[in-house]
């Protein structure tokens, strides 16, 4: 079950790639970006001004603050939001810490936008019957 709209915000250090996402996600009908961020320490300024969106989606390498330890720190703060980690990296042993750490998803930056769209509403719904790669 899926509310009107869930809200997202796209975090990753590459400005291309997080514009692009925005652009996609804003064709899936009911979801919306909130904001975005270029790090991990961007992303939780944002959320201390009341800005809560549903699902994060978050590169795993980043300046100042990475995904992983961004994961660890939402965890503790923000345990309501969901996660899902975008990497080229597709080493099963990171993608079971990502897991262990509490993201909620995973997805190459090479996943088609029906991948997307789904480890989006997985993630959301806390859907664990995905793909490994789409939704941990």
């Amino acid at each position: 079950m899926t509310p009107a709209t869930i809200r997202l915000a796209v975090t990753d250090d590459h400005i291309l790639f997080r514009k692009g996402l925005r652009a996609l996600i804003s064709g899936f009908p009911g979801m919306e970006v909130l904001f975005e961020a270029g790090d991990g320490e961007e992303l939780l300024q944002r959320l201390d001004q009341g800005n809560l969106p549903d699902v994060i989606l978050m590169d795993l390498q980043m300046p100042n603050l990475d995904g992983l330890q961004t994961v660890r720190l939402l965890r503790a703060q923000y345990p309501r939001i969901r996660v899902i980690i975008i990497s080229m990296h597709d080493e099963p042993e990171l993608i079971e810490s990502l897991k262990a750490e509490g993201a909620h998803g995973y997805l190459l930056k090479n996943a088609s936008p029906e991948e997307v769209r789904g480890a989006i509403l997985a993630a959301y719904n806390n859907n664990e019957s995905r793909p490994a790669l789409a939704t941990l």
